[in-house]
């Protein structure tokens, strides 16, 4: 196994996942790259779309490409690249094409990791803080904008993700309304009105539901020491945020994409 593996998610906002592979190589870990981009499974106006942010890709020597004919769907891609993640590194990054790093983001997350690695109170790191819930510099609820932990830390949850996934919707939505107790809700409903409960009660998404089996286990996680990722996933593409100016204040805290490069 490799010591370090930056995991990057693009599909066909290749502007955005050009700006991301442009942070990581100004910091020198281009090379640690593990990039995966979905598929347009035949569709033609998916077609130039993703072959536009293959060639992003193909611009950046990263360490491993993993580009897609089929369109599996974020949820099966990250899915999959956990099952591949932990096989294959010690120390993970996840970054999803909208969430920029600033230029010391892999540094730090490496530093915060060694610093949780044998906690075993703590699953995760994440570099975008909800800016609530966080006194103490841990959070009880998952953030999934730019987070990482161990493959021996994730390794446990990726199977119980994979058959939560495998689930009817029904069987799904009956394991989570048993599950929210009211003291996993206290541990899970800290970001209002972001709470991961509503969705949890609604649809699977891996998440909320890895939020959900982490709280389980009365894990937390920790915000690094500083802000190192900028969620940007806002506006023209975004497929939840659109120009509401209430997604730039807590707990979403996104930012327009035009703006990356003053935080970088």
């Amino acid at each position: 196994m490799k010591d370090f593996g930056i995991l990057v998610f693009g599909h066909t906002r290749a502007t955005l996942l050009g700006d991301l592979l442009e942070s990581i190589d100004r910091q020198g870990a281009i090379s640690s790259v593990d990039l995966w981009i979905d598929g347009y499974q035949g569709k033609t106006e998916l077609k130039n779309r993703v072959h536009i942010a293959q060639k992003v890709g193909n611009n950046y020597d990263v360490g491993v490409r993993r580009y897609h004919h089929g369109q599996l769907g974020f949820r099966k891609l990250m899915l999959q690249a956990m099952q591949s993640a932990v096989s294959n590194y010690e120390h993970i990054l996840f970054l999803e094409d909208d969430c920029f790093p600033t230029r010391n983001a892999v540094s730090i997350f490496r530093e915060e990791l060694s610093s949780i690695e044998n906690d075993p109170e703590t699953f995760s790191v994440y570099g975008h803080p909800f800016l609530m819930a966080e006194d103490s510099g841990y959070c009880t609820r998952f953030q999934g904008w730019g987070w990482a932990t161990t493959a021996d830390k994730l390794a446990p949850y990726v199977d119980r993700l994979v058959e939560c996934y495998s689930m009817s919707e029904q069987d799904y939505l009956d394991f989570t309304r048993a599950a929210l107790t009211p003291e996993i809700l206290q541990r899970l409903d800290v970001t209002p009105p972001r709470q991961p409960s509503y969705t949890l009660k609604t649809f699977f998404a891996w998440d909320e539901t890895l939020a959900l089996l982490t709280a389980m286990d009365a894990k937390r996680h920790k915000v690094t020491r500083e802000r190192v990722i900028f969620n940007c996933g806002m506006g023209d593409g975004s497929a939840h945020f659109g120009e509401d100016q209430k997604y730039l204040n807590p707990p979403f805290n996104i930012i327009p994409h035009e703006r990356v490069w003053e935080v970088f």
